[in-house]
């Protein structure tokens, strides 16, 4: 849930680093953690499958997740390095498991590795959340299916949100509408295959990669990153 707003503002996510040792202690943990249980139930992976958590925190969706996938290959993305090392250290050298610091708008993955992606109250926190939605359909496989939760305001109460829970995190936050969500999507490449409401103000989007002419040429195969 850490991304990119901090390091351009010198931070280095650093909010996120000043709360990692915590986290999980927070009271805001409980919820989120019965969020990320009710999507994952959702996301239904099959073993062998591929799944990345953009702004994965401590890594507490990487250890539902693991319940469901053998043999396949799980990735937790963070831009705070405090998040990062605590999710290590929590999981030890779990095999199939990756960790890596980096920015959801310059995901470093290669092209179509996974089958599934999940990114809970992540992309409020980016700069430029277009590109993070864009990233994160060229890391999907064609078919490939994107699970996004997000805070979801009223347009009157869109900009007095971002500014009252902008000063809780000490970062301004971009906040959208269900109307500018859903062409966010569909500006970056993904095609919403429904929406449902998990709490007030919470919402779930779920998505899918389908592939360009380009892609379908080439069988959706890739191996580069930016």
């Amino acid at each position: 849930m850490t991304e990119r707003r901090e390091r351009e503002e010198g931070g280095g996510g650093c909010c996120f680093d000043r709360w990692a040792d915590d986290y999980d202690r927070t009271f805001i943990s409980p919820y989120l953690r019965k969020i990320q249980k009710q999507v994952v139930r959702l996301m239904a992976p099959t073993r062998g499958a591929s799944v990345i958590d953009v702004g994965c925190g401590t890594g507490e969706a990487i250890r539902y997740l693991r319940r469901s996938v053998k043999g396949g290959l799980l990735a937790g993305l963070d831009l705070s390095p405090r998040m990062i090392e605590t999710a290590r250290r929590k999981f030890g050298e779990a095999p199939g498991v990756e960790w890596r610091v980096g920015d959801a708008e310059c995901i470093p993955w290669p092209d179509s590795t996974f089958d599934l992606a999940m990114a809970t109250f992540t992309i409020h926190h980016c700069l430029h959340p277009e590109q993070a939605l864009a990233e994160i359909r060229r890391v999907l496989r064609p078919g490939g299916r994107f699970f996004l939760v997000e805070l979801i305001f009223p347009p009157l109460l869109r900009r007095p949100m971002n500014w009252i829970l902008g000063l809780a995190e000490r970062a301004p936050l971009q906040i959208q509408t269900h109307r500018s969500t859903r062409s966010s999507l569909q500006r970056s490449g993904l095609r919403l295959c429904t929406c449902q409401r998990l709490a007030p103000f919470i919402f779930l989007f779920i998505s899918q990669k389908e592939p360009s002419a380009v892609e379908a040429e080439g069988g959706g195969k890739g191996n580069s990153f930016t």
